[in-house]
């Protein structure tokens, strides 16, 4: 497969301009699947033993939500988004003559620093089908069965490249988590239980199992767009997966945030990486984390140095201090890459990721970039991505994330973010996305039909890729005209 060079141009959308308070409930995250939908009369090739499930889908073609100018504001929450890393991000490896990925996949045991940043450039070109086939014994699987957070030994083979010894455990909690009975969501460590192992530099893999992105398609975009942004963000191809020679069928493969992605995004990779995807707790209670909502010990510190979650703590002192005073913007950004937020949350309202950072305080990390000391976003999960904010009873002229919705409240800070909406608008080359869209639509569509894990009728996939398409087509008109520009 050849990769594709990064879009640089622009295009268009609609909006029914319609607004919504946001509704602020536990169901929000359940209610995709509530309100799923098939499209009538789409039969099902022969041959497909896939189950009948639920699709999330835009409605009405992918129309949007207002990103208001009217200043107004948020009751505040919500966690998603994207860190600008500063750095080049690309999507693709080398290939030969015949357009196929040429490298031959080796197991390396290094330091970060001895690695080629393009090392693991194949195994993400998004037009990849990968196999990977995890072996698991039969205590491995037991200990997943009572355990499922937790790693266990296991080995994998990746294109046909075996390795030992590394962690597996599974992924998701409300609404894609499934058990190794159904089709889960997958985590692999390669160092786990041998130190400094990697895949070509990789530490981690994850795997992700499409029960709620029932096209397969919108993650790979909704990334794709983040670092056409230039956001720091997740490289992704495909895979499919067996597990103990059973196959579990189509897989989204993500790359994942870890010292290698700070060392490909950042000039400086040695700072703090925070995530703030929301809590779960044994009871199936959740608790969402924000800034300013007394939860700054929750953030979850992945790479670098316990500080105490004291810069974390700083951020939330600074936006505690300063929502509601018309100086949000100026306050915050001796703390925050503010510019790099708008480009953030422009991007999350372009994707309609109704489960991100602004519209529902989820699904995102902070890096504190040791070069400023500034903190950036980092985007993640978009399974709930191109979506309309009313489908969740959520509104852009009225967001929930504190930075957000204190950006709004403050004159100048929201002028800015009408700048980095019509910006990204201008830059986007939908063309080039429409091509990758086409062509991953194609790649996919065979293993589609095979996959016998697949949760979402074939009626619901194809129903959710009609919606997908014109949402890129018309995305931009849609937020032009939110935005007043």
């Amino acid at each position: 497969m050849i990769a594709r060079a990064p879009p640089t141009a622009a295009e268009t959308a609609y909006d029914d301009g319609r607004e919504v308070r946001a509704v602020h409930s536990p169901l929000l995250l359940w209610l995709p699947l509530v309100l799923a939908a098939c499209e009538p009369g789409r039969a099902e090739p022969s041959g497909d033993t896939a189950a009948d499930g639920g699709a999330t889908t835009p409605a009405d073609g992918g129309q949007d939500d207002g990103g208001g100018t009217d200043g107004g504001g948020s009751d505040g929450g919500g966690s998603d988004g994207g860190a600008d890393g500063g750095g080049a991000t690309t999507d693709g490896g080398t290939a030969d003559d015949t357009g196929e990925p040429t490298p031959t996949p080796s197991l390396t045991v290094e330091e970060i620093g001895d690695q080629d940043p393009d090392l693991d450039g194949w195994l993400f070109d998004p037009l990849a089908m990968h196999t990977i086939d995890l072996t698991l014994s039969p205590e491995a699987r037991a200990a997943l069965d009572a355990s499922p957070w937790d790693y266990v030994e296991g080995s994998v083979t990746i294109d046909g490249v075996p390795m030992e010894r590394v962690g597996v455990r599974l992924r998701g909690k409300i609404g894609s988590f499934r058990y190794l009975s159904g089709k889960p969501k997958f985590k692999i460590d390669f160092n786990q239980y041998v130190e400094d192992q990697r895949f070509h530099g990789l530490e981690t893999l994850s795997l992700n199992n499409s029960v709620v992105d029932c096209s397969y398609l919108k993650e790979p975009i909704a990334y794709r767009v983040m670092r056409d942004a230039g956001i720091a963000a997740s490289r992704t191809s495909f895979a499919w997966v067996t597990v103990n020679g059973a196959t579990y069928g189509l897989y989204v493969l993500i790359e994942t945030p870890d010292d290698r992605f700070l060392a490909r995004n950042f000039e400086e990779p040695d700072g703090n990486l925070y995530d703030g995807k929301y809590v779960w707790y044994a009871d199936g209670s959740y608790e969402l984390l924000d800034f300013a909502s007394g939860d700054d010990h929750l953030f979850q510190l992945e790479e670098g140095t316990d500080v105490g979650h004291a810069d974390i703590t700083a951020v939330s002192e600074a936006v505690a201090a300063w929502w509601g005073t018309g100086r949000f913007e100026e306050q915050l950004s001796t703390l925050v890459d503010m510019e790099q937020l708008h480009r953030v949350l422009a991007a999350e309202q372009w994707v309609g990721h109704n489960d991100g950072y602004a519209m529902n305080t989820n699904n995102y990390r902070v890096y504190f970039d040791p070069l400023d000391g500034r903190m950036r976003m980092v985007p993640w999960d978009f399974d709930y991505s191109f979506l309309n904010d009313w489908e969740w009873g959520m509104s852009w002229s009225s967001p929930r994330g504190t930075l957000a919705s204190g950006c709004w409240r403050d004159e100048h800070c929201h002028a800015a973010q009408a700048e980095a909406v019509g910006t990204l608008v201008d830059s986007l080359d939908v063309t080039a996305l429409l091509e990758l869209y086409d062509e991953m639509a194609e790649l996919t569509y065979g293993p589609m039909i095979e996959d016998p894990r697949r949760e979402c009728s074939y009626a619901s996939v194809m129903y959710t890729r009609d919606l997908v398409r014109p949402w890129i087509e018309g995305r931009g008109e849609a937020l032009r005209t939110s935005w007043g520009l």
